[in-house]
């Protein structure tokens, strides 16, 4: 049935969930004889009461145009949109450093706050980098692991081994504050190469060692044994053959480290340029990098104290200076 025969003619050309819905508003709207209940109404098109109800009332208001689907676009920019020169800001360090979200939001916030501005979030920052095609999100089926750590600084201490161009990097970590140790060490890595190499990143006395099974740390190495007596107090302990997740920390570590520098060096192999960019990256991961599980900078955990020029460090060595503001001299 039909109100009208303007209503007839109008309908000609809408689509069908239009006349549907017509013909539901127009049963509850015509005489005793015909109408039928809002209840009975909703059936019809699939819908509550109450959305019907909303239905009539936006035929009585607008007629046909009513009953069509509203469109979910918002009407206004909302206020709160990041400025151009921040979203620019995240994408020109996404650039020069290949860090993710939280990495970038953390820097940036450091710069925001020397301009006295409000910070960004790390969804923010997300939302920067998709918008600008620099996320590829994919969907994975992540393993959820029971993460434990040690009690006290410097009661377990992981060290493991990585490759980066042909060259071997040593990297060690503290398990309680994540604290991170790495650098270059010349080939061969020979058992002494190591040992020299550990006892330069961490020259100081520890608990406990955590190691793979490569021989340079097996139980048979008598110069690892030699570093043990002289080095720790506690013991030497391996992980389980097969089952990387017990260096999980540790390789965390060397994950980040390696993406830095592949994002910065390429396949460059200057000796000079990977120690820098080595030296940068720790410096800025136990100062600048905020752990989520533990809630605190690494420096400050480890130490107590962190150091805030870590922020001008960066900015200069990476030659950032004109993406992001530094400092004043003496402020």
């Amino acid at each position: 049935m039909y109100l009208s025969d303007e209503d007839r003619q109008l309908l000609r050309t809408e689509p069908p969930y239009v006349r549907k819905r017509y013909r539901a508003v127009a049963r509850t709207l015509a005489p005793d004889l015909v109408r039928i209940t809002r209840e009975d109404a909703a059936r019809l098109i699939g819908r509550s009461r109450r959305q019907l109800q909303r239905i009539v009332k936006r035929f009585r208001e607008e007629g046909i145009a009513g009953l069509r689907f509203r469109s979910k676009r918002p009407h206004t920019t909302p206020k709160n949109k990041t400025p151009p020169d921040i979203e620019q800001r995240v994408v020109e360090l996404r650039n020069a450093t290949g860090f993710g979200s939280d990495q970038l939001a953390a820097i940036v916030n450091e710069g925001l706050a020397l301009e006295a501005r409000n910070p960004i979030t790390d969804t923010t920052c997300y939302s920067i980098l998709a918008r600008n095609d620099l996320v590829e999100a994919e969907r994975r089926t992540m393993k959820r692991y029971r993460s434990f750590e040690w009690a006290h600084p410097d009661e377990l201490i992981q060290c493991d081994l990585t490759e980066f161009n042909g060259f071997t990097i040593l990297t060690m970590e503290d398990d309680h504050s994540r604290e991170g140790w790495a650098g270059r060490i010349e080939a061969p890595a020979t058992d002494d190469v190591v040992v020299e190499g550990m006892t330069s990143l961490h020259p100081g006395v520890f608990e406990n060692l955590l190691t793979d099974n490569g021989s340079q740390f097996c139980r048979m190495n008598p110069t690892m044994r030699r570093y043990c007596e002289n080095h720790i107090v506690g013991k030497h302990i391996w992980s389980s053959v097969h089952h990387p997740q017990t260096l999980g920390k540790l390789s965390a570590f060397q994950k980040g480290l390696k993406r830095f520098l592949i994002h910065r060096m390429g396949r460059n192999i200057d000796k000079q340029a990977i120690d820098e960019c080595i030296r940068v990256y720790v410096d800025w991961h136990n100062n600048g990098l905020k752990v989520r599980t533990t809630g605190c900078y690494p420096e400050e955990r480890y130490s107590g104290s962190r150091d805030p020029r870590w922020y001008e460090r960066l900015v200069k060595a990476l030659n950032l200076g004109w993406i992001l503001p530094i400092p004043a001299e003496g402020g």
